[in-house]
């Protein structure tokens, strides 16, 4: 038997022979420390392995001194072994524990970092989608009218779909856009053909336009034998030259005064090989706009499509004295006989108004008996559409509608 001032187990180094797993290398660095990274949640309460170290000695040293106080008695020889035994098995119990506890908190810590770096993680994923919200706000209110625009000073580009078009016209003067339709849909098959089409759009002298997705659809219209022996004609649909809105122009000046200014104090030094007789020959006043007895006007001008792009892009037009907003001008007409878009009344063919209020035919806003209900909206109504807004709305969707479709009809050179 041992002296009692030793073990005679010697349980305690069974830490150093047994060591906890490890940490792979990549983690090492992070683990040199015990104490977990600092959070704002309460600290691992963890015992150090000298604690534990010292915890063993305590129970050696006291199960030793079981151990002497039994020699010391008057037990039989079994009885003594019986005690030597049962001591041992105690060491080895709470050696064995001390072994699965450094284990468990070296996994402990492992998984609070883990931890740590997935909330970092979530922090930042948290953070990308507000951000992705707020420039789909943004984008969203880019998407605004040429009157809105104008009322809240913004310069936004007009950028029209990327959209191919073909116009399809009878060979026979007679029939109308409606007959051509009907034809063009039924010897062409979009599905033979693998085409995309974005719409089929009646146009005057019984054509029609058929916008795609690509010029590549286009090309495999244009050479469809069933058309091409079909005997109608296919032709490049001609586009308008776009129009600008120079907003504030002095009533003062005069026409040819303010196209003079428009060249010579934006576009002679930025435009060297258009000569000032050039761009007067070019420029096309369309019209005026704007409440009579005021300063000011608006000057509406069809230009090609790079003086567009550079009036545009330098935002203000400088017109002798005064400095000018300048806009793209996408505004369609809408007559207020039938109340419809694309036309001015005079151009109109029905025989009987339409008012603008209540949206129904056979009388005028004058003659409406309706004046105290709520706006109808008299184009939406037509097409049996949501029509609780007044005519003519910038948030009308006929008036989007319209709008798109004579963008999209305008010659922009692919800006």
């Amino acid at each position: 038997m041992s002296n009692p001032g030793q073990s005679p187990f010697g349980r305690s180094q069974l830490l150093r022979r047994s060591p906890p797993p490890m940490p792979s290398p990549s983690e090492q660095h992070r683990l040199k420390d015990p104490e977990p990274p600092a959070s704002t949640e309460p600290e691992l309460e963890l015992v150090t392995t000298p604690e534990i170290q010292n915890w063993l000695s305590s129970v050696d040293a006291t199960l030793s001194e079981i151990c002497g106080i039994v020699a010391e008695g008057k037990m039989n020889s079994d009885q003594k072994l019986r005690v030597t035994n049962l001591c041992r098995k105690i060491t080895n119990g709470t050696s064995h524990m001390a072994v699965l506890y450094q284990s468990l908190k070296q996994k402990t810590i492992q998984a609070h970092v883990v931890i740590q770096q997935l909330r970092g993680q979530q922090d930042i994923a948290n953070s990308l989608q507000e951000l992705k919200k707020a420039v789909e706000a943004e984008r969203k209110s880019e998407c605004t009218s040429y009157a809105n625009m104008v009322k809240k000073g913004e310069d936004k580009f007009v950028r029209p779909a990327n959209l191919s078009s073909l116009a399809i016209y009878p060979n026979d003067k007679t029939q109308t856009s409606d007959h051509t339709k009907t034809l063009v849909q039924k010897i062409i098959s979009p599905e033979e053909l693998k085409l995309r089409v974005r719409g089929v759009k009646k146009i005057r002298n019984g054509g029609v336009i058929i916008s795609a997705d690509s010029k590549g659809d286009i090309e495999k219209l244009k050479t469809s034998e069933k058309l091409v022996s079909s005997g109608l004609k296919v032709e490049e649909p001609s586009k308008r030259r776009p129009r600008i809105a120079v907003v504030g122009v002095p009533v003062a000046l005069t026409e040819s005064e303010v196209m003079e200014c428009i060249y010579e104090q934006n576009l002679s030094d930025k435009l060297p090989n258009t000569t000032r007789a050039s761009f007067l020959k070019d420029a096309r006043l369309s019209h005026k706009s704007g409440k009579k007895d005021r300063p000011t006007c608006n000057y509406i001008i069809e230009v090609s499509a790079s003086i567009r792009k550079l009036l545009i892009n330098q935002g203000r037009i400088f017109i002798n004295w005064t400095s000018c907003p300048v806009r793209d001008f996408t505004i369609v007409t809408r007559c207020f006989n039938c109340q419809q878009f694309g036309h001015a009344a005079k151009f109109c063919r029905e025989t009987s108004p339409t008012c603008n209020h209540c949206g129904e035919t056979g009388h005028s806003f004058k003659e409406c008996n309706n004046k105290s209900s709520p706006n109808q909206c008299a184009t939406c109504k037509r097409f049996k559409r949501k029509c609780d807004h007044p005519t003519g709305d910038v948030n009308c969707p006929a008036r989007k509608f319209a709008e798109d479709n004579y963008i999209h009809t305008i010659d922009y050179e692919g800006a």
